[in-house]
């Protein structure tokens, strides 16, 4: 009996033993098919579409390695103006008034700095609070509204864009106060024809007559720089001579709107 019953007892831990095993494998065997289906998952390629990061005030202004804001620096009779320059270049923002009576105005956007504060990079202050912009009294000629003629400082060589949407009607080259070669772009804003947007202080130009601008993607030209002689009155608010693209507008020339 005892024998027997020790056979019995073999025989039972035999059994106990294979199902462990039996057991034992099929752990291993869910995990290793655990472990492919996980690598498959993350090493097929997917056809759901990838995640696009939801759109907000910020898009690209230049494709191409320009600047990553879209900034609008002020609106001219309800059609946005965007900074013309890369905002990692620009250094101010200021608006003043112009020796044009007809200069339609423009409608800043920010908040009015304030011009005994240390000046800097533009950059560095939109980061800190938003675009903040100056406003200058102009020259004795002054003539027109005070929000007429807007500058944007930027370091010369800087890459400009075109700030509207529109097409070229003029480039013109002229001596700035006749001894500093100078280039002015003219835009016939497409969102309002009769308009006609000037922007100087250009060099290099990079288009013609004729051609068709899109707002923060077309290349106009590059900042022009001035000798550190010159008085600018940007340089104010800069830490750098003061360079800038000026904008001024005006109503479409009689020859251009048709009538």
């Amino acid at each position: 009996m005892q024998h027997g019953s020790g056979n019995g007892r073999i025989a039972t831990r035999s059994r106990r033993g294979r199902v462990r095993r039996r057991r034992l494998a099929a752990v291993v065997v869910v995990a290793t098919l655990v472990i492919v289906a996980v690598w498959i998952a993350y090493a097929w390629p997917s056809q759901a579409p990838a995640l696009v990061p939801t759109p907000g005030t910020a898009t690209p202004l230049a494709p191409s390695g320009g600047d990553p804001q879209r900034i609008v620096v002020a609106y001219l009779q309800g059609i946005a103006v965007l900074l013309p320059v890369p905002l990692s270049d620009a250094t101010a923002v200021a608006f003043q008034p112009v020796d044009d009576r007809h200069a339609i105005a423009f409608a800043p956007v920010g908040r009015l700095g304030d011009p005994s504060g240390p000046g800097g990079a533009l950059a560095a202050i939109f980061a800190s609070g938003g675009l903040r912009y100056y406003t200058m009294k102009g020259d004795s000629s002054a003539s027109s509204a005070p929000t007429a003629g807007l500058d944007v400082g930027a370091v010369p060589g800087s890459t400009v864009y075109a700030p509207v949407d529109g097409q070229v009607t003029a480039v013109t080259d002229y001596l700035l106060l006749g001894r500093y070669p100078d280039t002015e772009v003219d835009l016939q804003l497409a969102g309002d024809p009769s308009v006609i947007l000037q922007i100087t202080h250009l060099a290099g130009a990079q288009v013609t007559i004729g051609d068709t601008v899109t707002a923060g993607q077309t290349v106009l030209g590059a900042v022009r720089g001035f000798p550190a002689q010159l008085d600018q009155p940007l340089r104010q608010f800069t830490t750098d001579d003061g360079d800038h693209v000026e904008m001024v507008a005006e109503p479409v020339p009689t020859q251009l709107s048709g009538s």
